[in-house]
């Protein structure tokens, strides 16, 4: 009896309430459980929580950048916990590459990104939201198609030929820019980014270009949580520039007739004679104008919803979630993009020292591809048939056969389909303290589709069909090791890791193209279709084997020391030189510990860095470049043709090796006032040698040249981060935040030729300049139009004016000018003017100059406000000093030649009566010379990203729907552009998918 007595005490639960705070107030989200069972709660928006529990419970109060705290219930029925800051968030731990480091004792350059303000970017990828979120690192746009993947760049470019990507970790296993374009934003749990070389030598081959770790969300012990996010939006179109109007695009064509015809003014050339095509005139004389972007560009909806599930118990802990994203094109016909993802990692704790684990992910995707010249809608003329009688699309808009754009689109059709999985298994053995043995594998697969198909009515040819099958696998197995040296003296800590590893990657293509279908039946049946070429099937792959040792040591919580090297083996490079070496080494000083400053009440944090490093690159070169290929060549004997090689034209060279990249990192990490103020300035220098670059070699031996390790380059810069709480009370929060980047390239030299002097030489052939920038334009400087009084003017015995340019160059010191520039053009007043460079008094080829594509600084800045359940937040993003080739400024396929043939982007062009000091005369006949100097325009901007306003719901509220949190938010993106650059972006030129600006609704939902 006494037993059953006892037994029903201990089963008897009791309801437990309170409130969780820290020193400013109430905290969110707080976790609160039973220690060693499932039950558990989180705090509401008040920090209120209340849990039915038994009475000899323990509870766990856990929350992020805080100390966990552990009470016995007992009798109490309301317990109140105030919890801890974690050493000021000093300790908060960042993953680092094979393990994870204290915040405070990290010595090289990591950045952590805040994934809630990335998140307030709606984007179907993550790269997306990374910008303007961390110093250093540049994120543009490739294009504002649905589905596309911008270009990350970290501190700038160093190679000359290998691309210039980072490398990706996710969870562990290394990955590439495809897996990650696949990731919800809602299944990252955090992001950090390695920028100098002491932290990214741990990957070695692959990392010279910076390294980006994503770890996706776990499931946690409490009780299991379901979370739904979701949005709907609408794209709507930006632009910069203007397009004639049908008045406007008249005028121009009279102008350049008029300006070929020796005509001063253009008002003498009748419209008729203007207008020589029928289509044109039938069209003016109508009135009926055609607005081609309306026709061709719409707004588009897009949406996003994610489901995640998260929980466990003190044995099995389960974080489960679903993404499904889909946008429309704002293209009116064949674009648009869907992706559905689906992750699952799952913890198994057998005992003490023994657990396993496993990450698997899908991802399905579906990218449908409008034609890739539906942007000549820009250069069509607003005097077009757009349809026939039937209301069909025209096949083309005038009697000069201009391809209607819509009717070349209704007749295209492709699709990109990509099918990916990973699955990562772990194995982690504690057989002692301090000790850690963790195996990890990973196998992943990703196979694409990607078909094509032109009706039969599609211009230029019947109907025909395309169809390549790539396939990608990966093998991954690392066995790391990790021991935190005991010691009993606290004041030293030593962290040990080893690891080796085994990288196998492999890839196939099977590729399919038709000269002609029966009908238009598509890819599906391309093998019904008379084939113009036979099909080409590849496979290659390669191996990477590392071993990789660290040791991390901090005395005294002051003085930290992290040494590092990495040793790396692979099948790309030559016999002679299979394997390379990569130490680092990082030191850090927290100068607040030490005694002068440990009394200073303001300052929190003042830790100094000094890191150097090497890393390498591997891209640049093909996984058999060394070994010699051969090409096929096709030879007929007797009646039958036959199949042979030969050796390439490019000589193999044993000796090819790792690209090396060198840098030095300095640092200063600080937080004051409480960490209200808290920030990162850091300058790096990198010297990157051995860039694989082909030589010229003797053509006797057969051969036209040979990749070799020649080529040099250096950059420097700085990146500043600072964040700080103007207002930090119970009720409300203002936080303020910048980053701002500055980098700089050179190349150094390109190959091992000099001039008579011994200097390096330039290779103008592929824009590479000794002394500049990786990223260049080669081109001549404009500086303005010239005018009627440049001139001298008479007329010739023909009555014909004649213009002769004034002198303007002082020959004999005098300061009297006495010689006219040399131009080998017949200019006059409304011919570009160039810089004459080199300063010989004639304007050629010799004046053309290198012109940096790169910003001279990026900036960002952003807020938040919180106040009670309303949250607010904006960011602004701006780039300084990038320029762009705008060939609709330009061009004469694309408008920008002022010829009047085409319509485009519209400029404020010279003529007698408007002398502009902007663009050229017109020429209806000729391309005005040097006017491709004009179309590298400048490309700053400063852009609202983004703005969002949202509302969080009182817990008492929606208490009783069995939810635990309710957020409802609006977000506009892109909402103000400030630039001079014409185009839809300013980032891509007009010839490029646009870009949208974006309104979001969303919700939040937690039960």
């Amino acid at each position: 009896m006494f037993l059953l007595i006892m037994v029903g005490i201990h089963a008897q639960n009791v309801r437990v309430t309170g409130v969780v705070s820290d020193a400013q107030g109430s905290l969110i989200g707080v976790n609160v459980h039973v220690k060693g069972g499932t039950t558990g709660v989180i705090t509401d928006i008040n920090g209120k929580y209340s849990i039915e529990i038994p009475a000899s419970a323990t509870l766990v109060f856990s929350y992020i950048g805080y100390v966990e705290q552990e009470l016995k219930v007992g009798n109490k029925r309301v317990i109140n916990v105030t919890l801890v800051e974690d050493s000021e968030l000093l300790d908060e731990v960042v993953v680092v590459g094979y393990g994870y480091q204290r915040k405070s004792d990290v010595a090289t350059s990591v950045a952590s990104v805040k994934t809630d303000e990335m998140k307030s970017f709606p984007a179907g990828n993550v790269g997306d939201m990374l910008r303007g979120r961390v110093a250093g690192v540049n994120v543009t746009s490739a294009s504002g198609r649905p589905g596309s993947t911008p270009s990350i760049t970290i501190r700038g470019n160093r190679s000359i030929s290998a691309q210039n990507t980072p490398l990706y970790v996710i969870d562990g296993s290394v990955s590439d820019g495809e897996e990650f374009s696949t990731l919800s934003a809602e299944s990252i749990e955090s992001i950090e980014i390695l920028k100098d070389a002491a932290s990214q030598a741990i990957y070695g081959a692959r990392a010279s270009d910076g390294v980006i770790l994503v770890t996706t969300k776990r499931g946690a012990q409490g009780k299991m949580e379901v979370n739904y996010n979701g949005y709907v939006g609408i794209q709507s179109l930006w632009r910069n520039f203007d397009f004639y109007s049908p008045e406007e695009y008249v005028m121009l064509r009279r102008e350049a007739m008029a300006n070929d015809k020796g005509i001063i003014d253009a008002r003498e050339m009748s419209i008729s004679e203007a207008l020589s095509d029928d289509v044109m005139k039938e069209v003016w004389a109508s009135g009926q104008f055609v607005d081609w972007e309306d026709l061709m560009l719409k707004n588009a909806l897009y949406q996003n919803h994610d489901i995640t599930v998260r929980g466990g118990n003190d044995k099995l802990r389960v974080s489960a979630g679903l993404n499904y994203f889909d946008q429309d094109g704002m293209v009116t016909t064949g674009s648009g993009y869907q992706k559905a993802a689906f992750r699952l990692n799952v913890d198994y704790k057998v005992n003490k020292w023994i657990n396993f684990g496993v990450n698997t992910s899908y991802a399905l995707t579906k990218s449908e591809r409008e034609d890739g010249n539906f942007t000549e809608f820009i250069t069509r003329t607003p005097l077009a048939k757009v349809y026939e009688e039937d209301g069909t699309y025209t096949k083309y808009i005038n009697s000069a056969n201009d391809v209607n754009p819509l009717y070349r689109a209704q007749n295209y059709n492709r699709e990109i389909k990509n099918n990916s999985y990973r699955v990562n298994l772990f194995l982690e053995l504690k057989p002692f303290k301090g000790f850690n043995y963790r195996l990890n594998t990973s196998f992943y697969n990703r196979q694409q589709e990607d078909g094509e198909a032109k009706k039969t009515d599609y211009p230029g040819g019947g109907a025909t069909a395309k169809l390549a099958n790539n396939e990608k696998r990966s093998y991954l197995i690392e066995n790391i090791f990790t021991y935190d040296v005991p010691f009993r003296d606290k004041n030293h800590k030593l962290v040990l890791t080893a690891v080796q590893s085994v990288d196998h990657t492999q890839s196939k293509e099977l590729g399919y193209s038709t000269a002609s279908l029966p009908v238009d039946m598509g890819w599906d049946f391309i093998a019904n279709g008379e084939f113009s070429g036979k099909p080409v099937r590849t496979f290659s792959e390669n191996n990477l084997v590392s071993f990789m040792g660290r040791a991390s040591y901090t005395l005294m919580d002051k003085y930290i020391m992290n040494i590092a090297v990495r040793r790396d083996g692979s099948s790309r490079f030559g016999k002679n030189n299979k394997w390379g070496t990569f130490p680092s080494i990082a030191l850090a000083w927290r100068i607040n510990q030490e005694e002068f400053l440990r009394n200073v009440s303001w300052i929190d944090n003042l830790k100094l860095r000094l890191s150097y490093g090497i890393v390498g690159n591997q891209n640049g070169i093909g996984n058999y470049t060394t070994l010699g290929l051969a090409n096929e060549y096709r030879y007929e004997f007797g009646d039958n043709m036959y199949m042979g090689y030969l050796p390439g034209k490019e000589l193999s060279n044993p000796n090819l090796k790792w690209e090396q990249s060198r840098t030095t990192n300095v640092g200063v990490d600080f937080a004051f006032f409480k960490n209200r103020l808290s920030g990162t300035i850091e300058y790096y220098q990198t010297r990157t040698t051995d860039l694989l670059v082909k030589r010229e070699i003797n053509s006797v031996l057969g051969y036209e040249n040979m990749l070799d390790n020649l080529g040099e380059t250096k950059s420097h810069g700085v990146d500043i981060n600072i964040s700080g709480d103007v207002i930090r009370t119970k009720d409300l929060t203002w936080s303020l935040g910048a980053n701002f980047s500055h980098y700089a390239n050179e190349i150094v030299k390109i190959d091992d030729q000099v001039d008579e002097n011994g200097k390096p030489l330039s290779q103008p052939g592929n824009k590479w300049f000794v002394g500049e920038p990786i990223n260049v334009y080669y081109n001549y400087i404009p500086d303005g139009i010239y005018q009627y009084e440049d001139f001298d003017i008479k007329r010739n015995p023909y009555n014909e004016l004649e213009y002769t340019l004034k002198p303007t160059i002082d020959t004999d010191g005098d300061g009297i000018a006495d010689k006219a520039l040399s131009r080998e053009d017949n200019v006059k007043p409304g011919s570009v003017k160039i810089k004459d460079i080199n300063g010989d008094g004639k304007i050629n080829a010799d004046d053309r100059t290198p012109i940096s594509k790169d910003p001279d600084f990026t900036l960002s800045l952003n807020t938040s406000l919180k106040w009670k359940g309303f949250d607010f937040y904006m960011d602004w993003y701006g780039v300084s000093g990038r320029k762009i080739q705008n060939a609709y400024l330009n061009e004469s396929n694309s408008g920008g030649s002022l010829q009047g043939k085409l319509n485009g982007i519209k400029v404020n062009y010279w003529t007698p009566f408007n002398p502009s000091n902007e663009f050229p005369r017109p020429s209806h006949n000729t391309n005005v010379p040097y006017h491709g100097a004009l179309a590298i325009q400048d490309a700053s901007y400063i852009r609202l990203r983004t703005l969002q306003l949202g509302y969080t719901f009182p817990a008492e509220w929606i208490k009783h729907i069995s939810l635990s949190r309710l957020r409802v938010y609006a977000t506009a993106t892109n909402l103000l552009t400030f630039t001079d650059f014409k185009s839809y972006s300013p980032e891509l030129t007009p010839g490029a998918y646009p870009e949208s600006r974006q309104y979001v609704f969303g919700i939040n939902v937690s039960f």
